[in-house]
């Protein structure tokens, strides 16, 4: 079974090896975001146009009179904008996921011209099941939120500890909810686009994924909420003095669009890095659950040792060796030996007649 550490390298390794795909998603989400202010700084641009030459108070009425006439074709146009940032995210993720899956699986980056191939196949797929996600999500988050605008009112007007006990238990439901919902989200996203399952599939899929590895998908995502904590930490850190010091004059504020303009594509950049490492590491887990990754076999376990015993000091000595009590020896005593007479030898007699010498034997 493929570990939770290895499913967020594969994530990571994925992310790094296709660049181009944090880059695509960071500029879907400023355009999504530009497009979603569009109707907003238009109706403004129209109000100011109309009311500008009237007194403050009468324009000023004026406005809010335009604005409520505006309500439904300004919430016509959120909606328009809404759903194309929709669309654009369900099929920008019908291309990368199943590009991050392979590549989780080859353990290569696939050949060139893959995205738009599998964005155009399976996007009608990948938009069921985003929708359903997004179906669910909604109807839950709308049933918690009318709960919380009931219990909160009755919590003040009463307090009590049994309504701040329910009242916590509901926010306490309310954000596991979300959590739950979100992460089932990522993985019915995945069943569809890399494995082909249609929506309804996708989702009881994603389900039984999620039950099998809790674990695992909680720590996946545990682990890149803190990296996009630490990014904001330091990005913030880095460039929020440089920014936060510019006079509110307009020259200043105009120079420093461009930076900020910058900081923006570097904070989406690397948010979207983190985002693509992250469902790259959900896909190897649904790879694994379906056999497709091959792991390198474990090492054979060693046979137990016995734990060594700890020596002591004293042990380090040399024994001390028993000296045994020589035993005393039995002198024998010696009796005196006698001595023989020395008999003196007379001068022999030379035959021949000669006198004998002084000092010949």
């Amino acid at each position: 079974m493929l570990r939770t550490g290895q499913a967020i390298r594969m994530g990571l390794r994925a992310a790094t090896r296709n660049p181009e795909l944090a880059f695509g998603r960071a500029l879907l989400d400023l355009a999504g975001s530009i497009l979603s202010s569009l109707p907003v700084l238009f109706a403004a641009v129209l109000l100011w146009r109309a009311f500008a030459g009237e007194q403050s108070l009468r324009g000023l009425l004026h406005a809010l009179e335009a604005i409520k006439r505006l309500g439904w074709p300004l919430a016509g146009a959120l909606f328009a904008a809404a759903v194309i940032s929709w669309a654009l995210s369900a099929g920008f993720w019908a291309g990368a996921l199943p590009v991050l899956a392979v590549d989780a699986e080859m353990g290569a980056r696939p050949p060139a011209g893959t995205f738009f191939r599998l964005a155009f196949a399976g996007f009608a797929r990948v938009a069921g099941a985003s929708a359903i996600t997004s179906a669910l999500s909604l109807l839950i988050s709308l049933c918690l939120t009318a709960a919380l605008l009931l219990a909160v009112p009755l919590t003040f007007a009463k307090p009590s500890l049994p309504l701040l006990a329910s009242l916590a238990a509901l926010l306490t439901c309310s954000l596991l909810t979300g959590l739950i919902i979100d992460l089932l989200g990522n993985l019915a996203l995945i069943r569809s686009a890399a494995f082909g399952d249609d929506g309804a599939s996708a989702f009881i899929r994603a389900a039984q994924l999620f039950g099998e590895r809790i674990g695992g998908v909680v720590a996946i995502a545990a682990v890149f909420f803190l990296g996009e904590l630490m990014i904001a930490t330091a990005l913030g850190t880095l460039f929020g003095p440089v920014l936060a010091d510019a006079p509110l004059t307009f020259e200043a504020q105009f120079l420093s669009i461009a930076p900020r303009l910058a900081l923006s594509i570097v904070s989406a950049v690397a948010f979207a890095w983190l985002e693509l490492a992250r469902q790259g590491a959900f896909a190897a887990l649904a790879a694994d659950a379906e056999g497709l990754i091959e792991l390198p076999p474990e090492p054979a376990p060693r046979a137990p040792t016995q734990p060594r015993r700890t020596v002591q000091a004293w042990e380090l000595r040399p024994p001390p060796i028993a000296v045994q009590p020589s035993t005393p020896e039995h002198i024998i005593e010696a009796l005196p030996i006698a001595e023989e007479p020395v008999i003196e030898a007379l001068p022999m007699p030379d035959p021949t007649g000669a006198p004998h010498e002084k000092g010949d034997s």
